[in-house]
């Protein structure tokens, strides 16, 4: 693991980037609300179920970003998808700090912690194979009688699907583990 750190630095402190862009956005998106819409989604919270699903969403987005990867228009699409995780993540935090202060911060930070951290490792590694499958995909039509290259584009699609299996399993468990997590936790948002 640590090898693999070492040698996609560059490449994980690029999407560290993306997604510290996104998360900041999030946050000045929240700001620039109207005071109108913070005061409908501070009603939102207090009535708010907190059960993690988005099994769904990843299956599908996961795929989309598989199938279009094949067709080069999956690369900027992968990239953009981190850089909205970002925002999403920013936007809550946002939410949550405005509405509960110091205890919705910690709130927040459990809620990433448990649902969102190992997924966007997830799917910063799922999102390095998208490159290279796009990569992969350019390298077949210049070397189209490469073996090589076409068992590299293989194995990278192949390892999407995995990393898809993964992410639907581990998504499928958060559903039935958060809604005791955040239920004991509920208290700090009160």
């Amino acid at each position: 693991m640590l090898t693999y750190f070492k040698r996609n630095k560059k490449y994980l402190i690029f999407v560290g980037i993306i997604l510290l862009i996104g998360l900041i956005s999030g946050i000045l998106y929240y700001f620039f609300l109207s005071e109108d819409i913070k005061i409908s989604i501070a009603d939102t919270l207090v009535d708010y179920n907190f059960r993690y699903n988005s099994i769904i969403k990843d299956l599908i987005i996961m795929s989309f970003l598989l199938v279009t990867s094949i067709f080069l228009i999956g690369i900027p699409f992968s990239l953009f998808y981190l850089f909205y995780e970002g925002i999403s993540l920013g936007f809550m935090l946002a939410i949550f700090v405005a509405n509960f202060k110091i205890s919705g911060l910690f709130y927040v930070l459990f809620y990433i912690f448990i649902n969102k951290l190992l997924l966007l490792f997830i799917m910063a590694f799922f999102v390095k194979k998208m490159i290279n499958v796009g990569r992969l995909v350019i390298g077949m039509f210049i070397y189209y009688r490469d073996s090589v290259v076409k068992n590299k584009l293989l194995l990278n699609l192949k390892n999407g699907l995995y990393l898809i299996v993964i992410v639907f399993v581990f998504n499928f468990v958060l559903y039935f583990i958060t809604p005791s997590i955040f239920n004991y936790l509920s208290f700090l948002i009160k």
